[in-house]
């Protein structure tokens, strides 16, 4: 008898409406053998989400998610965000060129400000620093995906169930959890080729899952580690730190346990860590206005050495226990990160010596370092499944202590030290925060019900600046300040189900990111308040043509105000409420299986986003397009598999991703596209893949910054380029 592949085609391919990638578990029945069968009928609709802190098909919520599966992320090679993110309607990532140099935009709400947009989760927990002092929106969390579930992107505020810094979104990683039940064993091993590298991308990985008391207590474990070459070259540079320059490596390790207490209540308990160590930036110089190489596509402008270094460590307890009319969970974790950047700020402040010094322009290096202990612990109770009535009531609190030093270093024009501090600050804070929120869904009828949600959070804020050197005045500085700020967000949805097949919904929500104190001298507003936006959304999913399609279409408006953004006046600088900015667009997602064993996927999104009333000292420009926001980007995807013997089979399929224009302060970045290809053989065991990301080598950046001098003038533009063509094949094993 014929076994099919063990994970379907439709596992790996993108489904929609909430799945915008990969994923719609097939419903499949063991055979006697253990191998699994096709149905006749494929049902799409079989993906599950957790985007309103229940397990629910994807089709039935009436809101925007995106689900990622492992088997996506496999197919493609997918070592970090950028390797996916395109495949995920509305949603933009910007790289520094390492894991973790990461910015996220969601539906054109855009990383303005110092404080993250988008909230991180891992499981039922947040993480990241909530402080608009930690530079949140340049480091997301960018884990390498390994032994991960799925990946969900919640699309539009998220501020009742998820609160702070989860105005644009959210962003939450699924773990395989420990299981009972089942012994299982995998290893693998990956080796890919950039173009224009000289080294060779190796990958090696394993885990197991162990049940140390059958069907009561298991453990779970894993470990890899990925290189990717460089393939940066920096002229300027020395020895090993010019040639191929931005090379990387990634470390995770997670061990997970499962107890089930009894047959009411399991505790999962899990330890993750995450290693990123770059040697240097992945960025070129490039000519302003026109973004051309000041050298080659490849070359950057580098005078000193940039290394950077995230390091994550994460813990998580979650409980969930029925307690028979109710369930009960909660949710515990602690995380400390730790970044740190060395940037090369010679065009910055190394031109600036015979200004301040008796010595001529040099070399200048700023270093940078982050760090944020977080704690958190959110109880929830659950009403059961009810026919007319379900509601759903947590509290969350978390407490933060938060690390960032900096430090100038002055060299002369051969990389020798200058006898003297430019700037040395110490910038330490806390961040301490209380809510509570409850949500509730009433159905009026089969096809009709109603849900409302409300989320009150207060914070408490302490915040200090010790600062000494030229570039401070001639005096040191030691400030502090506190704040203290409440909020209530919330949000009203209904769903209008016209057969079985279809539904309508309407949803608005409110969302907010926390402010913080001012801290400087007289003449400042003392504090920083939160931001708030507005969604209204409307959207249709349905699955037709007896289940072999599948369709979401959103259509959104989001108002933005009290923007946080730098502002400037009579010589001082602070961060200040003093904007207010518009998007809206529609997303459309769309899932179509013409024949048995071939799928074929497309999503989209046009946004218009635009900036309203801001300071020029904010160095946005009022009317005009916010910055990082495509109007036009989509992506398509095909899936084919077949059989290539009673034992094994076969898959390939192929994604292409374009993004369109964007802005970047006053010059524009040009679209781009980019080709996928992927190809896999099975027979349930082995597993190998040959995958292609970039086929066509294609030459972009997928982002820019600017280097200004003390007159706010361009001196430079420096982009990360995209990828050059990486081909590689990987090897796994399963038992």
């Amino acid at each position: 008898m014929r076994k099919p592949m063990k994970r379907s085609i439709l596992a790996c391919t993108v489904s929609l409406c909430c799945v915008s990638l990969a994923t719609a578990a097939m419903a499949q029945d063991a055979d006697a053998d253990g191998s699994r069968s096709t149905p006749d009928v494929v049902e799409l609709d079989r993906v599950v989400a957790t985007a309103q802190k229940r397990a629910e098909n994807v089709m039935e919520v009436a809101a925007g998610v995106s689900v990622i599966s492992e088997e996506r992320l496999e197919a493609f090679g997918a070592t970090r965000l950028n390797d996916f993110a395109a495949y995920v309607p509305g949603f933009q990532v910007d790289s520094g060129g390492a894991p973790g140099q990461t910015t996220m935009a969601l539906r054109g709400v855009a990383p303005l400000g110092g404080g993250s947009i988008i909230g991180t989760y891992i499981d039922d927990t947040p993480i990241g620093p909530s402080s608009n002092k930690q530079r949140a929106t340049t480091y997301a969390m960018d884990l390498l995906p390994y032994d991960i579930q799925s990946v969900e992107v919640l699309r539009g505020p998220q501020g009742t169930l998820y609160g702070a810094s989860s105005m644009g979104g959210l962003f939450k990683y699924i773990t395989k959890a420990a299981d009972p039940d089942a012994f299982e064993f995998r290893a693998g091993t990956d080796v890919n080729a950039t173009k224009e590298a000289g080294d060779t991308g190796i990958g090696v990985r394993t885990a197991f899952n162990v049940p140390l008391i059958e069907g009561k207590l298991a453990m779970r474990a894993s470990l890899s580690r990925q290189s990717t070459p460089g393939y940066v070259d920096q002229p300027d540079l020395t020895g090993e730190d010019a040639k191929d320059s931005n090379g990387y490596y990634q470390l995770a390790s997670r061990l997970a346990l499962t107890w089930r207490i009894s047959d009411t209540a399991s505790l999962r308990v899990q330890a993750l860590s995450q290693i990123v160590d770059a040697d240097n930036s992945s960025a070129v110089g490039l000519t302003y206005p026109t973004l051309e190489p000041i050298r080659g596509p490849l070359e950057g402008i580098l005078q000193r050495a940039t290394p950077y270094r995230m390091e994550t460590d994460y813990y998580s307890a979650i409980l969930d226990w029925d307690l028979g009319n109710v369930d009960f969970v909660s949710a515990t974790s602690f995380s400390e990160t730790r970044m740190d950047e060395v940037q090369d700020s010679s065009l910055v402040y190394g031109v600036a010596w015979p200004y301040l010094t008796p010595y001529p322009a040099g070399q200048a290096q700023f270093d940078v370092f982050l760090g944020t202990r977080k704690w958190t612990q959110e109880f929830r109770l659950s009403s059961k499944e009810s026919d007319r009535v379900e509601w759903l009531l947590g509290t969350f609190f978390t407490g933060e202590k938060n690390a960032n030093r900096q430090q100038v270093s002055a060299y002369d024009a051969n990389g020798i030290p200058l006898p003297f501090n430019p700037g040395t600050a110490s910038l330490p804070g806390t961040y301490d925060e209380q809510a509570i929120f409850a949500d509730v869904t009433y159905t009026f009828s089969p096809r009709f019900d109603v849900s409302a949600g409300v989320r009150h959070a207060r914070n408490q804020q302490d915040f200090e600046q010790h600062s000494i050197g030229l570039l401070y005045g001639p005096r040191p500085i030691d400030l502090s300040d506190s704040s203290d700020d409440s909020v209530t967000t919330w949000k009203l949805a209904s769903r209008w189900h016209l057969n079985d097949s279809s539904m309508l919904y309407a949803r608005y929500a409110t969302g907010y990111r926390p402010g913080g104190p001012n801290v400087s001298t007289s003449g400042v507003v003392p504090m920083t308040k939160a931001d708030t936006l507005d969604n209204l959304e409307f959207g249709f999913k349905s699955h037709f043509w007896d289940r072999r399609a599948m369709i979401d279409l959103a259509l959104f408006r989001i108002d933005w105000d009290d923007i946080q953004v730098r502002v400037s006046e009579n010589g001082l600088s602070w961060m200040g409420n003093a904007g207010s900015a518009r998007s809206q667009g529609a997303e459309l997602s769309m899932m179509v299986r013409p024949a048995e064993r071939l799928t074929v996927g497309l999503n989209a999104a046009y946004i218009d986003s635009k900036i309203g009333d801001v300071p020029t000292s904010s160095g946005l420009v009022a009317g005009g397009r916010m910055p990082m926001t495509p109007r036009l980007s989509w992506s398509s995807t095909i899936d084919y598999d077949f059989d290539v013997s009673d034992q094994w089979q076969g898959r390939v399929g192929a994604g292409y991703r374009v993004t369109g224009e964007r802005v970047a302060g006053a010059y524009e970045i040009d679209s781009y596209n980019a080709l996928d290809l992927h190809a896999e053989l099975t027979n349930m065991t082995w597993t190998v893949r040959l995958y292609a990301r970039n086929a066509t080598d294609e030459r972009a950046y997928v982002s820019t910054g600017s280097v200004r001098d003390a007159l706010n003038r361009y001196v430079a533009v420096t982009g990360v380029p995209l990828q050059p063509r990486t081909i590689g094949m990987s090897i796994d094993y399963r038992y």
